[in-house]
C-alpha cells in the first residue's frame, strides 16, 4: 500500500493548514458544525460486522450474509461543490460505518472561505487523510492500481463531475449532485449560504416558529403538504425539518444505508442440497 500513498503524497494538505482553518473559524460556525456532527452520529447507528448463515427455515430457503466495514473510502470534492452540510452527511455516515481509512480530496480552486469550511469539517471529524484534488491522469492511475492490487475501495463524488474518475467502477461509486429547496428565516441567510452554497434554492420568510419544540412539531403536522426539501419554520413543512442552530444538519436521502459496507448475500432452495 505504501506505493499508493506515494502517488498521493505530493498532494497532501499540510496539517498546519487544517489546524489554521479550525483556529480562524468563528466560534459560532464551529459550534454549528459540531452540532451537525453530533446530530449525524446520533442518527447513524454503528452496525457491527457480522456473518450469518441459516441452513434451514420455514420459508424453505437457506440463506447467508456477511457485512464488513470498507477498507478504503475516497471522497472527491470538485471546484463547483460548495455544500459542507451535504458533505458532512456523507462523511459522518462513513465514519459511523467504521470505514478503516477515509481519504478526502478537495479542489484547490474552491473559494477560500468554502475551502476553509471543508478543512474545518475534516479537523472536527478527526480526518487526517486530506489532499488537494489530483489531475485526471493521477486519479485514474490510482484507481486502476487499487483494482490491480485487489484493494477494496468505494468512491463518493461531490459535485456531479465524474470526468476525472472514469476508471472507477460505477457499482463502487456514489455521486452527490442533489439540488435542494429550503425555506428558512431571514436571520439564517449567512449560515445557509455557508452550509449549502449554490446547491440550494432558498426561500426566506419573516415568519417565526413557535417557541417550543412540541408546538413546532404540531404546526408541521397540520401543514397541508410538504413544500420543501428542508424547512426551518413551522408554517412551511419540508421532508426534513429543523430548528435554528441546525443549518449544517442534513440527512442525505439518496445515499444507500449500506453503501459504506462490503455486503455479500446468498440464498438458495434447501432441496438443492
Amino acid at each position: 500500500m505504501q506505493n499508493l500513498f506515494d502517488i498521493l503524497e505530493e498532494y497532501k494538505i499540510a496539517d498546519e493548514l487544517c489546524a489554521n482553518a479550525y483556529e480562524t473559524c468563528t466560534p459560532d460556525i464551529r459550534n454549528r458544525i459540531k452540532s451537525a456532527i453530533a446530530f449525524h452520529f446520533s442518527e447513524n447507528t454503528v452496525q457491527e460486522e457480522e456473518e450469518v448463515f441459516t441452513p434451514k427455515s420455514s420459508t424453505g430457503f437457506c440463506k447467508g450474509s456477511r457485512k464488513q466495514a470498507l477498507e478504503n473510502v475516497f471522497i472527491f470534492i470538485d471546484k463547483n461543490y460548495s455544500a459542507p452540510a451535504k458533505f458532512l452527511a456523507v462523511l459522518c455516515q462513513a465514519i459511523r460505518a467504521n470505514a478503516k481509512q477515509i481519504f478526502v480530496c478537495i479542489d484547490k480552486v474552491l473559494p477560500e472561505e468554502q475551502f476553509s469550511l471543508f478543512l474545518t469539517c475534516l479537523e472536527l471529524c478527526g480526518i487526517e487523510n486530506s489532499y488537494y484534488l489530483p489531475e485526471k491522469i493521477i486519479i485514474e492511475k490510482f484507481a486502476l492500481q487499487l483494482q490491480a492490487e485487489n484493494i477494496q475501495a468505494k468512491y463518493v463524488f461531490c459535485g456531479g463531475n465524474k470526468q476525472n474518475l472514469q476508471a472507477v467502477s460505477p457499482v463502487n461509486s456514489f455521486t452527490d449532485s442533489l439540488p435542494l429547496s429550503i425555506c428558512a428565516q431571514n436571520e439564517q441567510k449567512e449560515m445557509l449560504s455557508l452550509s449549502y452554497g449554490n446547491s440550494a434554492v432558498i426561500t426566506y420568510s419573516s415568519e417565526n416558529s413557535p417557541c417550543s419544540c412540541r408546538e413546532h412539531f404540531t404546526a408541521l403536522l397540520q401543514s397541508s403538504q410538504k413544500q420543501y426539501d428542508i424547512s426551518f419554520i413551522s408554517p412551511e413543512a419540508g421532508r426534513q425539518n429543523y430548528g435554528l442552530g441546525m443549518e449544517f444538519c442534513f440527512k442525505h436521502p439518496q445515499l444507500p444505508q449500506d453503501f459504506f459496507y462490503d455486503i455479500l448475500y446468498f440464498s438458495n432452495l434447501e432441496i438443492n442440497y
